[in-house]
């Protein structure tokens, strides 16, 4: 299987939309005005009709109904909120099918989540502007799954994916043998092909490569990867996933009792 259809399909994405390209200028500014954000997305019915049904996403657990964008950007905040914006607009150019990967559309939006919400859990305790910048990015950092499972399914190859999935450690490896790419190497074409902060496609086109890392990027690329090792598709939070965490948290120095009490939570919200 050739790489040239993944390139094809990202070449041909629509561009975003004007609304998510205003939220995107908001978030420039350190401390977006968040009323701006609420104006914005509420001017754009089929967007403010795709967050209120995430937001109300039965896995939250919410006893209510979230009824308004003001109300889901109180309760997730302007980061996450962001994330679900940029996540629905290119989410809208594909078939979302991940049965390759084992996984239902719910769980796939489910990781994505949870992902966001450990990071900005765990880094907000140590720098919390980072925290707000990395929370849309690690949302999103599965997105290139998406097309890669698209084309296992065209080609028919998905019951050999999945087996292969089951006995590789990892996925990066399956991926790059069926597709000649991985998911992260198609994020930072999808990424750079919509214009979004360097920090988007930068911090993806160095997640799974082998060279080395600008210094600018090291801090961005080994807490992506510490979640990801984390939350992924084949474990969420699970006695394996944790330990590969901590093993990354322990080389790169930094405190595993507050990663812990952060992962505790979200597992305790999500994953009980």
């Amino acid at each position: 299987m050739s790489y040239i259809p993944l390139i094809a399909r990202i070449d041909s994405l629509p561009p975003l939309p004007e609304s998510v390209l205003k939220i995107e200028e908001l978030f420039q500014n350190e401390y977006p005005d968040i009323d701006a954000l609420v104006d914005i997305i509420t001017k754009d019915p089929s967007l403010t009709t795709d967050i209120l049904s995430k937001v109300n996403a039965p896995f939250y657990g919410f006893s209510k109904t979230i009824i308004s964008v003001l109300q889901a950007t109180t309760l997730f905040g302007a980061p996450q909120i962001r994330a679900l914006v940029l996540a629905s607009s290119i989410q809208r150019s594909f078939d979302v099918n991940l049965t390759p990967y084992n996984i239902s559309t719910e769980m796939f939006a489910k990781i994505s989540i949870t992902q966001s919400e450990l990071l900005f859990q765990w880094y907000m305790n140590i720098d919390i502007d980072l925290a707000r910048t990395l929370t849309p990015i690690a949302f999103l950092m599965e997105t290139g799954k998406i097309l890669i499972a698209k084309e296992v399914l065209q080609e028919g190859k998905e019951d050999n994916f999945k087996s292969d999935m089951s006995h590789y450690e990892n996925i990066s490896d399956v991926e790059t043998m069926y597709t000649m790419m991985n998911t992260s190497q198609i994020n930072s074409l999808i990424f750079k092909h919509l214009h979004l902060n360097d920090s988007f496609w930068e911090s993806m086109k160095y997640l799974d490569n082998e060279q080395e890392i600008p210094d600018a990027m090291k801090d961005t690329v080994t807490i992506l990867q510490i979640i990801r090792a984390a939350i992924n598709v084949q474990d969420q939070l699970s006695e394996y996933s944790l330990s590969n965490a901590f093993k990354l948290l322990e080389e790169s120095n930094y405190n595993i009792d507050i990663f812990k009490r952060a992962a505790k939570r979200v597992q305790t919200k999500y994953y009980t």
